[in-house]
């Protein structure tokens, strides 16, 4: 398993894409291994890489200038996290770079060098950013508090390349632990509340892979019959022509947390959306309500 040391200090978050995203935890994703955070703390940690602290070896990596280098793909992250679901990226994808946009996650270490003290972290980069030398942590816990950072501070980070064996669940398992998650959540808070998980979280984000996936094709008559299993007719109904939010946060967040969420977006993004989200409903509805 390769590894990056960068070198560098600790500073404010000054980039446009550091202030205003908002990177999803493991609920709101599919494929997100189990180490990923259910939630992050808050913010970012922002490491501004000295002119000398790049790893050796870094510039044959790829093509690129500074952190570009890892938007070729060549150092595997731990996982991708389409544009999409990350709420205030200004990096959209376009006809000649798809992926424009997308963030790529690796596990990580953060060491402050004058005390020590040490932290596991991920690193994550929007891919074609335009920051360039600075690195972007997040992690479950509040790393500045954690390791008592400050602005100024030297420290090391070591970034981890995915090893190649790792290999994600297929959907049928992923069924599977979605249902009965589901299970658990509707007894503890209820039909709706179980609903929106499975509905509004799983299954619309599932139909969206789908579309360009055969394999997740193939297994969306599995996941219909475990809804079919689960809820009655009626209830199904009942859910899908009741108006709601849709999308990322949008069974669990209230009404202010959403408007909140939303103001995030650029109009154009909104749109897109919203129109997107509308589209993957009525196929949902097409597939939960027919006779």
């Amino acid at each position: 398993m390769r590894k990056l040391e960068f070198i560098g200090t600790v500073r404010s978050n000054e980039g446009r894409f550091s202030q205003k995203i908002v990177i999803p935890g493991r609920d709101d994703l599919f494929l997100a291994p189990k180490d990923w955070p259910m939630r992050l703390s808050p913010g970012t940690v922002n490491i501004q890489v000295n002119d000398d602290g790049f790893p050796e070896g870094f510039d044959e990596i790829v093509k690129g200038v500074g952190l570009k280098k890892l938007d070729g793909g060549k150092f595997r992250p731990a996982f991708v996290i389409p544009q999409r679901l990350i709420a205030g990226n200004p990096v959209n994808p376009d006809p000649d770079q798809p992926t424009r946009g997308f963030a790529q996650v690796w596990r990580a270490e953060l060491q402050v060098i004058g005390t020590g003290q040490e932290a596991t972290c991920w690193m994550y980069r929007i891919v074609d950013s335009d920051m360039l030398s600075q690195l972007e942590l997040v992690a479950e816990d509040h790393l500045r508090n954690r390791l008592n950072l400050s602005n100024g501070m030297a420290v090391k980070v070591t970034v981890c390349e995915q090893e190649s064996n790792w290999n994600p669940k297929p959907p049928n398992e992923l069924i599977a632990d979605w249902c009965d998650a589901a299970r658990g959540v509707e007894e503890g808070f209820g039909t709706e509340t179980a609903m929106g998980y499975l509905i509004g979280e799983k299954f619309l984000h599932f139909l969206e892979v789908a579309e360009t996936d055969r394999e997740w094709q193939q297994a969306i008559p599995a996941f219909v019959a475990e809804f079919k299993d689960m809820f009655e007719p009626w209830q199904l109904a009942e859910f899908l022509n009741t108006p709601r939010h849709l999308g990322a946060l949008g069974h669990v967040a209230d009404e202010e947390a959403h408007q909140m969420f939303r103001a995030e977006l650029e109009e154009e993004q909104r749109l897109r959306e919203d129109a997107r989200n509308l589209m993957l409903l009525e196929w949902a509805k097409e597939l939960l309500l027919e006779e």
